[in-house]
């Protein structure tokens, strides 16, 4: 096992008693974040057979909500599950398990990601747009946007952010055939123009990374969401379910990074 992920269990150890206080209450809600669902390696990249193992936790031992569910407010609170971007294990490997466990999904899917949308040539993992709407039809996957060019916001001027938003939010409806009314930022990173616009624009953004939303003081434009990692293995899996790892967020403030990197 690499030495940055002993450091990385060691960061999340440390970190845990804490989560004994500050923990999910009644009716808060944890917002999973998922990447891919390959197995290749990478912090981001969950190994398939864990991948289902998480699956099978939530499905028998807590309250799975789709996103809409979660903004509305649900009262017992639970967790949502969400997968960024948008590459072709969404549909080969993360949509299977999903229908076999009956586990509901939003996908914020980038949509310059998807075959025929990107400006240079296909990449051989991307998604098609036959292969969202087959995950759609299954009535388990919610699809929302992640701009279309995955571009930093916290760095676009307004304009760009409202080019991003809109594109992809256009090209999902039109395509899909369904509303898209959630929004989530790359990078987990945004700015005051790019806010007003994701108000203007939808339901819902996702922003914050490794918080808990606390029941009643949410503001459904500033979702936080808790990163999935590889090295969270099924035990600490368990505790990010309880909103027991946010404190997580505090190792890669200090790295100046999150588990993924920004250009």
């Amino acid at each position: 096992m690499p030495v940055s992920s002993f450091a990385r269990k060691a960061v999340k150890a440390a970190v845990l008693p804490g989560g004994l206080v500050t923990g999910r209450r009644p009716g808060d809600v944890v917002v999973l974040l998922y990447h891919r669902v390959v197995g290749a390696g990478g912090e981001i990249d969950m190994p398939p057979g864990l991948f289902e193992r998480q699956l099978e936790v939530m499905a028998a031992q807590d309250r799975v909500l789709t996103l809409d569910q979660a903004v509305a407010g649900d009262p017992e609170g639970g967790v949502v599950v969400s997968v960024d971007d948008g590459y072709r294990d969404f549909h080969d490997t993360v949509l299977p398990l999903l229908v076999r466990h009956r586990v509901p999904a939003v996908l914020y899917l980038a949509t310059g990601l998807v075959a025929g949308e990107g400006d240079g040539p296909d990449d051989p993992d991307a998604l098609t747009w036959s292969q969202l709407a087959e995950a759609v039809a299954t009535g388990l996957v919610t699809v929302g946007s992640h701009t279309h060019g995955h571009v930093d916001l916290a760095r676009a001027p307004e304009q760009v952010c409202r080019d991003e938003m809109t594109r992809s939010r256009d090209l999902i409806e039109d395509r899909l055939g369904v509303a898209c009314r959630h929004f989530a930022y790359p990078w987990a990173v945004g700015s005051p123009a790019a806010d007003r616009l994701a108000r203007e624009l939808f339901d819902s953004a996702a922003l914050d990374a490794w918080r808990t939303n606390r029941a009643g003081s949410t503001d459904p434009w500033r979702l936080g969401r808790t990163p999935l990692l590889a090295s969270d293995g099924l035990a600490f899996f368990k505790a990010k379910l309880q909103g027991r790892l946010d404190g997580e967020a505090l190792a890669y403030r200090l790295l100046g990074r999150g588990p993924w990197r920004r250009p």
